[in-house]
């Protein structure tokens, strides 16, 4: 395209082509392009700019959102919007807040982003194809990086505002909001005025207004190298970005995490949070909730006086410091069992005796079944055995009869005990019965003092609906009608941390 060079948009072409080539926006079946305007200068630019580069066979989408803030504002800012979705044929969609108040003059800055960019993330999500540009420019990161630095940030909120974040693109951060003001007036093109930009309540009108022309005053210009510095902060997280745990890692599992502290610390806070983003992003791939990545680094950071346990990260997530390792947990809360049909596995081994077979657990570790025994070996007989084995023994002609009843579920408070066959919990000799007292998982589960996350993750076999056999816990597969008749087969816990079990079993 050959450009007039009184063309007050031709010296922003080059460099956002770049953006768009860097980010293979511009491949043939590409993604379907959409661009977030307020009616304000900066997205005003952006619109104009992804015109210019729209390749022919896409389509663009405008969005807008009413943040019910002001009604006469944003009415006039909604009409401006659907002038210019009318004049470049763009489909517009608009989005508005669920505030019932219409005029909402003190609204926090912090809510209304949140209201616009879950309207975004709402488009995105029913726009599988489409990725979103916003008009983010120079002088939005120089400021955000300046906020961030007395917010106590890390490396990551020095980089201020990302080029890129998943499906949202910010392609002028090359350009300056004077610069892009100047340009449109010289094209002729409207755009609107926010009159709150000099309102000094907002916290970005004040680090806009009152802080950075305090700092340029004794350093001339100094604030402008938060862009450089930006930049630099870009290149080092992404260097470090395929960090590798090694031995930094003690142990992982779906929503139990434990790594070495003393290595954690004396890695570079770069990555140290590239560290904490890549275990985070392993753990959402198990359907988690996460908690925000800066409590993690903060509370890791700084060494506590005493061991800390069951600091609040959010999200459900806690974390335990003892001596040297750190153990992020989250705790499942009880809507959160997941029941595991046994049935199927039963009945698979039991067509194919005498080969073991394999079933992963979806926290932690995996059951074994294997067999076929004469002999149950130390089958419970009266209830709850001194000492809970990490194998339960069913009898095969139990498990043809009922196998679709059995279960593997996890902690839930108001779960039932299998009942046992002694009602006195007394033996021959002087031993009680341990089995005889508690009722129900919880009431199980809070006699003995370990790590709620452990209790957590405990396998438990369910027949009916009532607990049957927790590893090294419970034990009342001898009080099953027809439990005595073999043969048998076992059904043993093997947990991917066994030092767990050691310690466990060897204080009953």
């Amino acid at each position: 395209m050959t450009l007039s060079l009184k063309d007050p948009f031709a010296p922003f072409d080059a460099p956002f082509r770049n953006f768009l080539l860097r980010h293979d926006l511009l491949v043939p079946d590409g993604p379907v392009w959409s661009v977030g305007v307020s009616g304000g200068g900066d997205s005003v630019l952006l619109l104009h700019l992804l015109l210019r580069h729209l390749p022919a066979s896409r389509s663009l989408d405008i969005l807008h959102f009413d943040h019910h803030t002001d009604p006469s504002k944003n009415a006039r800012d909604k009409e401006f919007v659907t002038s210019l979705a009318a004049r470049f044929c763009a489909r517009l969609v608009v989005g508005e807040s669920r505030s019932i108040e219409k005029h909402r003059p003190q609204v926090s800055e912090t809510l209304l982003r949140q209201e616009r960019q879950d309207f975004f993330n709402t488009y995105l999500a029913e726009n599988p194809h489409s990725v979103l540009f916003l008009g983010h420019q120079k002088d939005d990161r120089i400021e955000t990086v300046l906020a961030n630095l007395f917010r106590g940030t890390g490396p990551r909120g020095l980089v201020g505002i990302p080029e890129k974040n998943e499906k949202i693109y910010r392609p002028l951060l090359f350009l300056e909001r004077e610069e892009i003001r100047q340009a449109l007036r010289e094209a002729g093109e409207a755009f609107m005025e926010d009159p709150t930009n000099l309102d000094l309540g907002p916290l970005r009108n004040r680090v806009r207004l009152e802080l950075r022309p305090a700092i340029d005053r004794i350093f001339p210009g100094g604030t402008a190298h938060l862009d450089t510095l930006a930049h630099y902060m870009v290149r080092e997280i992404s260097s470090s970005a395929p960090l590798s745990a090694g031995s930094l890692l003690i142990f992982e599992d779906p929503g139990y995490v434990r790594l070495s502290l003393r290595l954690f610390r004396a890695l570079a806070p770069s990555r140290q949070g590239a560290l904490s983003r890549s275990i985070l992003d392993r753990q959402r791939q198990w359907k988690l909730p996460l908690p925000p990545e800066r409590n993690l680094l903060r509370t890791l950071a700084t060494p506590p006086s005493e061991p800390l346990r069951h600091f609040p990260l959010g999200a459900g997530w806690h974390l335990d410091i003892v001596s040297d390792h750190a153990d992020l947990v989250y705790l499942y809360p009880d809507t959160q069992n997941t029941n595991l049909p046994m049935g199927g596995h039963l009945l698979a081994w039991l067509r194919n005796e005498g080969n073991d077979l394999s079933v992963p657990l979806p926290r932690s570790g995996h059951l074994t079944i294997a067999g076929p025994s004469v002999s149950p070996g130390t089958f419970p007989s009266g209830g709850m055995p001194l000492r809970p084995s990490l194998s339960a023994r069913l009898s095969a002609e139990v498990v043809r009869e009922g196998a679709e009843d059995f279960e593997v579920t996890y902690r839930c408070k108001a779960l039932p005990l299998w009942p046992s066959r002694n009602p006195s919990g007394k033996t021959e000799g002087d031993a009680p019965v341990r089995g005889i007292g508690p009722r129900t998982v919880d009431q199980l589960l809070s006699r003995k003092p370990i790590p709620a996350a452990i209790k957590d993750r405990l396998p438990i076999l369910m027949f009916r609906g009532k607990a049957l056999w927790i590893p090294g816990w419970l034990d009342r597969t001898g009080d099953m009608p027809g439990a005595e008749k073999g043969p048998y087969l076992s059904i043993t816990f093997q947990s991917r941390e066994p030092s767990w079990w050691k310690k466990f079993l060897e204080n009953p």
